[in-house]
Parts: structure tokens; sequence; C-alpha cells
């Protein structure tokens, strides 16, 4: 159990990395890229470095001494102060990468929305577990956020991917990915929060490395996802304008 919790503990410094190097690389890059991508760009190097913050206050407060105590009172507000800031910032990034038309930004606005309120559905689902006579609570919050959720997701597939139709290759396919992140990395929260109801100590600690591997991925990999179609607009911009000149 001891190296267990040592290799989880280690995941908030990987993750906190992980996220400070994702927003230098994001923020030296975004000038090299087309005008209309430097704002999704911008967003996203904003999210990555509030989570690489955030990480670095959970890492300061569980150590790396192996001591299995400080991940089981790790606050439960402490992530969830990140996801309601940087989730919407994720979504608005999506946005921003697919040019939504102004008669699509009530959709966005409302999966947004839709976002938040599966955040503060799960905290409180959270919150409750943590008190054994308040289960029925718990889970019906926990019921709440899965809904929020799939609301989140009907959307962002059904209506964000007709933004994607009429955009070039690199776009949709960044599209399909970003779908890939929301549909299945998000699926994983859900996961954990399961595996945070039981009273096993070597369950929650797994919670936290599957929460902290998660939102590495998840953040890092869309906004890569979202940096790498801008790069391979630009250049294919640039090759064009390039023969024309010839």
């Amino acid at each position: 159990m001891d190296t267990f919790v040592l290799i989880t503990q280690y995941t908030f410094v990987i993750t906190m990395l992980g996220m400070a190097g994702s927003t230098a690389y994001l923020w030296l890059e975004r000038d090299g890229i087309a005008p209309e991508y430097r704002p999704a760009a911008t967003v996203a190097g904003i999210y990555t470095a509030i989570a690489a913050f955030m990480y670095w206050q959970m890492w300061t407060y569980v150590g790396l001494s192996g001591d299995i105590q400080p991940l089981l009172d790790l606050p439960t507000h402490v992530r969830y102060i990140d996801w309601i800031i940087t989730t919407p910032l994720i979504l608005l990034t999506i946005a921003l990468v697919l040019d939504v038309p102004s008669k699509r930004a009530g959709l966005v606005w409302i999966v947004i929305a839709a976002d938040i309120a599966m955040i503060i559905f799960g905290y409180f689902g959270e919150l409750f577990a943590d008190q054994p006579d308040k289960a029925f609570e718990s889970w019906t919050m926990f019921g709440l956020g899965c809904l929020a959720y799939i609301l989140l997701l009907y959307i962002v597939v059904g209506f964000f991917s007709e933004s994607a139709e009429d955009k070039v290759k690199p776009v949709k396919k960044a599209f399909r990915f970003m779908v890939i992140f929301i549909a299945i990395g998000w699926a994983i929260y859900p996961i954990g929060f399961l595996f945070g109801m039981s009273d096993l100590d070597g369950m929650k600690v797994a919670r936290e490395l599957l929460y902290n591997i998660a939102d590495l991925v998840n953040k890092v990999g869309l906004a890569l996802v979202a940096l790498f179609a801008a790069k391979a607009i630009t250049r294919d911009t640039q090759i064009r304008s390039a023969m024309r000149d010839l």
C-alpha cells in the first residue's frame, strides 16, 4: 500500500508539471498559428495554467511522504474549484476551434450551464457520501450529475458536430478527438465517484490516482489537439500562399 500511495502522490507532481508545461507551450506557439485560432490557444493555456496551480495546491497538501492520511483527508472542494472553472473553458475552447456561428451561441451557453450543473451535483454528491445518513442524497446528486453530463454530451455530439461539417479536414479530425475526450475521458470521473463511495482506503487512493491521470490526459490532450489542428491549417495556408507567389 505504501508504494501505491507514494505513486499516487507523485502523480500530483507529474500532473502539475504537465499542466504547466502545456501552458508554456500553448502560449509560446500561439503567435505562430492563424489569427482566428489564437483565442482557442489562449483559453486552453488559461485552463491548463489554472489546473497547474490547483495541482500545486493539492501536492503541497498530500506531500510525498507515502503517508496515506493526507490523501484520505484531501478536501473535496479543492478539485471542484478546479473543475468548475476549467471545464467550461474546455468547452469554450471547442466552440472557438469550431467557430460556432452566432445562431448557435445559445447552445454554447446551455452546454456550459449543463457542465456547471454537473460539477455542482457531483460536489454535493461527494460531500454527502462522507455522511452515513446521507446516502440517498448522495446517490440523487450523482444521478442528477450524470443527467447533466448526458445533456452536455448530446449537445456537443448532436449540435456542435453540425458546425464541424463545413470545416477543413484538420478541424473535423480535431473535433472527433475532442468528442472522444468528452465522451470517454470525462466518463472516468463518475467512475472515480463510485470508487470514493467505497469504505476501503485503497479504493479512495485509487480514485485520486484516476482523477490525476484523467485530468492530465483530458486537459492537456484536448488543448494539444486544438493547437495541432490550428498549426496544420496555418501550415497549409502558408504553403498555398507560397505556391501562388511562384
